[in-house]
C-alpha cells in the first residue's frame, strides 16, 4: 500500500514537470545514427554477426541477491560495484531476453560497459535462468511485470536514494513497459527512466513472424531452450506438469500447450491479448526509449504503427540493426562496433541528467 502511494506520487510529480523534462531529454539526447556495416547487411546478418562478435565472457558479480516473489518462487539477481566501497551516485538494472541469462554475452558486455563507467549495475535471472535453477518452479513470460517490479523494489531497498535505469531486452522490453504502462505493480521512486530494445510489444505479431519459413532457425532455438526450461522445472519439482510437445513445434504452440494453462490464459492468443505492452503505451508516466529496426526478423516494425501519442514515449526506428544486432559500419565513441551499447549508455545518461535537472526545480 505505501509503495503504491509512493508510485503516485512520482506520477504526481512527473506530471507536474512534464514538458521541461521531456524537452530536456529531447534536445540533450543527441548521438552518432546507426549505419549499418556495409559487410553486415540485412536484418538476418546483423542478428546473427550482433550475436557471435567477439564480447568480454566472464564478468564475476560482487555480489548475488535473491529477489521472493509472493508465489514463492525466487529471481536470481547480481550486482557488480565499481569498487569494494563505492559512492553509489547511480545503477542500472539489465533484464535479458528470452532463453537469455545474465551470463549472456550482451548482458555481461553491457555491465562491463557500464561498469567502467562508474555505475553500479544488476543483471537480473528471471526465473529459473541462470543461477536461479531450481529455484523457481513457475516458468517466466512476457507477462510477468510483477517480476520485473520485485527486482526494482529489491534494488529500491538497498539504494533508495539512488536514481535507476531499468533496460530491457527483447521479451524483457514488454514485461518493462507493461509495468509502466499498466500500473497495477508498484515502482518506487526512483526509476527515473526505462529502455528498451526490440520489445516485442504484439505478440501475437511476433509469434506470427516467428514462425515464417525464413525465421524458423530463431524458432527452433527458442523452442529448444523452452522445452529445456520444462525439464529442468520436472527434474527440480517431480509434481511439475507433463506435457505433450509435438516433434515439430513453433513458440506460439509452445505458448498454447504449456504458458496458456500454466497460467490461466484461455489460449495462446488470449495469453498475446493480455500481456502485450502495446495497450498500455498511452499511460506510461516513466520517460522510456524504445530502440527497434525495420528489419527485425521476428519483432516487425508494424508492430509500432498506430502507437498512441505520449511525451514520455520516445521511439528511435532504425533502417537496419536485426534483432540486438546493431553491427555499425564505423566505431562508434565507445571504441567498438555495438552501436546498441554506444545508444543504450548515451540514453541512460541522459535520463540521469533529466532526473537531475527535474529534481533542481
Amino acid at each position: 500500500m505505501i509503495l503504491q502511494i509512493i508510485y503516485y506520487i512520482q506520477i504526481l510529480i512527473f506530471k507536474t514537470y512534464k514538458n521541461s523534462t521531456i524537452n530536456y531529454l529531447k534536445h540533450s539526447t543527441n548521438f552518432i545514427p546507426f549505419k549499418p556495416h556495409p559487410l553486415v547487411p540485412g536484418g538476418h546478418l546483423q542478428t546473427i554477426f550482433g550475436y557471435y562478435l567477439p564480447s568480454p565472457k566472464l564478468l564475476q558479480p560482487t555480489k548475488i541477491h535473491q529477489v521472493q516473489l509472493s508465489d514463492g518462487d525466487r529471481l536470481t539477481m547480481c550486482e557488480n560495484q565499481f569498487s569494494q566501497k563505492p559512492q553509489v551516485n547511480k545503477a542500472i538494472l539489465f533484464m535479458h531476453g528470452l532463453g537469455g541469462h545474465a551470463e549472456s554475452p550482451y548482458m555481461i558486455r553491457l555491465a562491463s560497459l557500464f561498469l567502467g563507467q562508474g555505475w553500479t549495475t544488476f543483471r537480473l535471472n528471471h526465473r529459473g535462468c541462470g543461477d536461479g535453477v531450481g529455484m523457481s518452479k513457475k516458468l517466466y513470460h512476457s507477462g510477468r511485470s510483477a517480476d520485473v517490479s520485485r527486482a526494482i523494489i529489491h534494488i529500491n531497498k538497498l539504494y533508495p536514494d539512488i536514481p535507476l535505469i531499468a533496460v530491457g531486452f527483447s521479451l524483457s522490453g514488454n514485461m518493462l513497459l507493461k509495468l509502466i504502462g499498466e500500473s497495477i505493480d508498484p515502482i518506487p521512486d526512483n526509476l527515473c527512466g526505462a529502455i528498451t530494445i526490440a520489445p516485442p510489444i504484439d505478440l501475437s505479431f511476433c509469434a506470427q513472424a516467428l514462425s515464417k519459413n525464413q525465421n524458423r532457425i530463431y524458432d527452433f532455438r527458442f523452442v529448444r531452450l523452452l522445452k529445456d526450461a520444462v525439464k529442468e522445472r520436472q527434474t527440480c519439482f517431480p509434481d511439475f506438469p507433463n506435457f505433450q510437445f509435438p516433434r515439430k513445434m513453433t513458440v506460439r504452440q509452445f505458448d498454447e500447450i504449456c504458458v496458456a494453462p500454466l497460467n490461466n490464459f484461455d489460449s495462446a492468443e488470449d495469453y498475446y491479448a493480455k500481456c502485450s505492452a502495446k495497450q498500455f503505451l498511452s499511460d506510461v508516466s516513466v520517460p522510456a526509449f524504445i530502440i527497434v529496426s525495420a528489419d527485425d526478423p521476428f519483432v516487425p516494425k508494424e508492430s509500432f504503427t498506430d502507437l498512441p501519442e505520449n511525451e514520455f514515449l520516445n521511439i528511435q526506428i532504425t533502417k537496419s540493426g536485426g534483432h540486438l544486432g546493431f553491427v555499425s559500419a564505423y566505431k562508434t565513441p565507445i571504441g567498438n562496433h555495438r552501436w546498441m551499447d554506444y545508444a543504450i549508455l548515451m540514453y541512460s545518461k541522459n535520463l540521469i541528467e533529466a532526473n537531475t535537472e527535474l529534481y533542481k526545480k
